[in-house]
């Protein structure tokens, strides 16, 4: 058992998406769910993955909030936020950090992305960091598409593809 040594701050908020939930540690935002997600999952994943016990509110996650919610709302276009990129690492924190250098409006290939993480050819391996991104929205995971142009998966069954088409129709208006 993880002893509990030092806290992190969550939040849960409505957006024209749905419901968000993010956490925060003293290092950034090491969590953000996707819209319709459960928030209570979100606390508990991370104080079990983390040993940090989790601390309602707070400045870091109330301006981290602030930035997601000016973003889906089309009014934000890079996030001034620190990650902690503690729940992911080796290959696949590299793809989800190459996926940060893809900008608003624009898209890149699951094959663009591993080449940009180093690993050319790891299309499907990219796929699979990707689905995995613990910091989504802000790690802008959307913005991979299928070589062929076409969406690809997102977030699971075909709610999850519709949400991501409906943030590349927000970067695209």
């Amino acid at each position: 058992m993880l002893s509990r040594v030092g806290t992190f701050s969550h939040t849960a908020f409505d957006t024209t998406l749905g419901p968000v939930a993010l956490a925060v540690t003293d290092h950034g935002v090491v969590r953000c769910n996707l819209p319709g997600s459960d928030p209570d999952s979100l606390v508990d994943e991370v104080a079990s993955r983390t040993g940090l016990a989790p601390v309602e509110g707070g400045d870091g996650v109330d301006e981290a909030a602030d930035q997601v919610i000016a973003f889906l709302e089309g009014e934000l276009r890079h996030f001034d936020l620190d990650l902690d990129w503690q729940l992911i690492g080796g290959f696949h924190r590299k793809v989800l950090e190459a996926t940060t250098t893809i900008e608003w409006g624009e898209t890149a290939s699951y094959g663009e992305v591993a080449a940009l993480a180093g690993a050319p050819g790891a299309a499907r391996a990219a796929g699979t960091a990707l689905s995995r991104n613990p910091i989504a929205l802000i790690v802008p995971c959307h913005r991979i598409i299928r070589a062929d142009g076409s969406t690809g998966g997102y977030g699971g069954g075909r709610e999850g593809t519709a949400l991501k088409q409906r943030l590349l129709d927000l970067e695209n208006q």
